[in-house]
């Protein structure tokens, strides 16, 4: 199996990612059953969110995050699709890419960061 150095994954990238600010959380909720769960964010772009969960999700699947920005008291609910879903180690959490099913807007992305 042939293994790309990082900076070869991350140039391909369409939208830059940056960590979230420190204040910033977020839920997941899944309309087919109704539940939600915390996640931790990895990081944001205009395009997409890396969240960090104990669930997993299938690729495909369509979820609900609300994102809280507990600093300004912005709260935001966006409409995501799984990308990737894989297992994180060490805490053996979830990582999902997940793609904004409307992209964000530059002021929308910077009340996150």
């Amino acid at each position: 199996m042939h293994h790309e150095p990082e900076t070869e994954v991350a140039d391909r990238r369409r939208a830059t990612r940056l960590e979230v600010h420190a204040g910033v959380c977020a839920t997941v909720f899944d309309a087919i059953t109704g539940q939600s769960w915390p996640s931790a964010i990895r990081d944001i772009s205009l395009t997409g969110i890396a969240l960090l969960m104990e669930q997993t999700f299938a690729v495909g699947q369509l979820l609900g995050v609300e994102l809280r920005n507990g600093e300004h008291g912005s709260v935001r609910n966006y409409l995501v699709e799984v990308r990737h879903s894989d297992i994180c180690c060490p805490n053996d959490a979830y990582l999902h890419g997940c793609r904004f099913v409307d992209p964000l807007s530059e002021d929308e992305w910077r009340l996150w960061l």
